[in-house]
């Protein structure tokens, strides 16, 4: 019973190792849409200003131009897969597209009983806990679609992962994946 319990031990420990290993760079996106528009009359797009990047009030994006100009040909890619044409004007869109991108530094702080961390042993109590804290960068995108003749928002999608030295260094190929995935579930059915 004993090597049983310890097998298990050290295989959930493994795999919450690696669940934890591959989720740090796996991307999380979630999606929101106005249910009471009709997205099947959309057949062009534009974007909602010669810059499409947001910033916040009185501030800059800080964004490279060249990754400005991957995540603009990422989105219009994208889109064009899915059926979508640029308009020659921005008047004549039945929808505008605009973008919003940036990063933060979060800290996560977990807590556990000792000899969860270490070596297992039974029969002492759990009066000592381990703090382990741990910062990162997470980048966001966030893509917005407004109807082209209400200029209402009908379309949210946001996505945000851990970011690295090394994925800043592949902006190139990491940028239309993320843009991929989060154009994934537009329009909505």
């Amino acid at each position: 019973m004993i090597a049983h319990s310890k097998l298990f031990r050290r295989t959930l420990g493994i795999t919450m190792l690696l669940a934890v290993a591959t989720g740090c760079s796996s991307l999380t996106t979630r999606a929101d849409f106005d249910r009471n528009n009709d997205f099947s009359r959309y057949r062009t797009f534009a974007w909602m200003s010669d810059d499409p990047v947001l910033a916040a009030r009185g501030a800059t994006a800080q964004v490279s131009p060249l990754n400005r100009q991957r995540i603009v040909q990422a989105i219009e890619a994208e889109l064009r897969a899915k059926g979508f044409t640029l308009a020659a004007r921005r008047a004549n869109a039945d929808f505008v597209v605009d973008y919003t991108v940036g990063s933060r530094d979060r800290i996560d702080v977990d807590s556990y009983p000792t000899d969860f961390r270490g070596p297992w042993s039974w029969g002492w109590p759990r009066y000592w806990r381990e703090v382990d804290v741990s910062t990162y960068t997470e980048g966001r995108l966030a893509v917005d679609i407004f109807d082209g003749r209400t200029r209402r928002p009908v379309w949210h999608g946001l996505g945000k992962r851990r970011i690295s030295a090394a994925d800043i260094a592949r902006a190139e190929s990491e940028i239309p994946k993320a843009v991929s995935a989060i154009l994934a579930p537009f329009p909505p059915r």
